[in-house]
């Protein structure tokens, strides 16, 4: 009987090689959830579902950020706005400026709505007040109003998110004496340690976190407001230090003294107010180093009447249109009052740049004239007021 001759395969199976493809397939899979989360999340941004953010926020440029920042403490109805940080930076031009405003801070143009001074750190609860769920909005048209400006961008921390940031990242509390080293100051002007906090945030910030912890950077949704995308948010806090530290940076701590005046209110407690005249004078000298050349060339000057009824309503766009960089000249009562605000330009062409800066304060619908008002003017760029602005005022 023959046998017979033959080869049998040993089917022999590579483990390391399928524990291999498994680990990277997974790693890929990973990775590809992780993206795809960033770039499906999104915050809840009141400005945008109420259509007030023409009026809040000015429009981004890639050369020019103005990202403002808040934070809350306590919980439920005791909420209350503990720090604020106003960030600002050219990197064409390599100069950024941080402000730190402190909940304490005092501003008095609430009065008539209130019959008191209002601190910073009630301004999320006097806007619900006035209308329920317009807090964070009415906050931030009063941060604008109190310190002359607008940022394009916003981050809005409650009370959870600030916790919900220390989970992910871990504690932020003290400060790295290396930031110290990062600003400049204007005559010799002292930041405090709270004035540090946006840096030391920054500073905990890591992506390896964000990918450890997705559950709870899922949870950032529902406890921040902003207009940023959740990409712009991550990029932010991980580009910070970086850019500051690369470009020749200022800070405007308000907490100091010279930038508040006191008082005593009605129960006999400190009151300590913002002083605009003293933050204005160092802001304008700061925010020349930042604005853009072709602005300081055009060398316009700024004329603004008010026919809104809106009380002090000229002096308030004055305010922010030269907090901008542009020079106003003069703000008072228009001759009688209008319906629509009209800004009148001289040179439409030869002054661009500033009449982009006071058409993006005014937000609004307005008409644009090339010429002049029936009355006396002798600037360049004439503003008048109208009723329509009062929609601004509308919290």
């Amino acid at each position: 009987m023959r046998k017979k001759n033959g080869t049998k395969k040993n089917m022999h199976i590579n483990w390391s090689k399928i524990l291999v493809y498994g680990f990277l397939s997974a790693l890929i899979l990973f990775f590809a959830v992780y993206f795809i989360i960033i770039l499906s999340a999104k915050f809840n941004d009141p400005t945008k579902q109420n259509g007030s953010h023409q009026y809040l926020l000015s429009k981004s440029t890639e050369d020019f950020e103005k990202t403002l920042i808040v934070m809350e403490t306590g919980s439920d109805g005791d909420r209350k706005i503990s720090e604020v940080y106003l960030f600002l930076s050219n990197q064409n031009k390599k100069e950024t400026i941080l402000i730190y405003v402190p909940g304490w801070m005092y501003f008095s143009g609430l009065e008539e709505d209130f019959g008191n001074s209002i601190a910073l750190s009630s301004f999320r609860y006097a806007g619900d007040f006035l209308q329920e769920g317009r807090g964070v909005e009415y906050a931030i048209w009063q941060i604008g109003q109190m310190l002359g400006l607008k940022a394009d961008k916003y981050i809005w921390f409650s009370p959870e998110g600030v916790n919900n940031y220390s989970e992910m990242y871990g504690d932020f509390s003290g400060v790295e004496d290396k930031y110290r080293e990062y600003y400049k100051t204007i005559d010799s002007d002292v930041l405090g340690d709270s004035f540090y906090k946006l840096n030391m945030l920054a500073s905990k910030y890591s992506a390896f976190d964000n990918m450890a912890h997705m559950g709870l950077m899922l949870d950032t949704q529902e406890s921040v407001f902003s207009n940023m995308s959740f990409r712009e948010y991550l990029s932010f806090w991980s580009g910070l230090n970086n850019k500051i530290a690369k470009t020749e940076s200022f800070g405007i701590d308000l907490s100091y003294f010279r930038y508040s005046t006191e008082d005593l209110s009605n129960s006999g407690g400190q009151m300590r107010y913002l002083n605009t005249t003293e933050f204005d004078a160092v802001y304008r000298n700061l925010i020349s180093k930042i604005m853009d050349r072709s602005l300081e060339k055009e060398r316009v000057r700024v004329e603004v009447y008010n026919g809104s009824g809106v009380a002090g309503a000229a002096k308030q766009f004055g305010r922010k249109i030269e907090n901008s960089g542009c020079d106003v000249v003069r703000y008072e009562n228009a001759p009688s009052t209008a319906d629509r605000t009209v800004v009148y330009v001289s040179n439409k062409e030869g002054y661009k740049n500033s009449l982009e800066i006071v058409t993006e304060i005014l937000s609004g619908s307005f008409d644009l004239v090339e010429g002049r008002p029936a009355f006396m003017t002798t600037g360049d760029i004439i503003v008048v007021l109208g009723k329509d602005i009062q929609q601004m005022y509308s919290f």
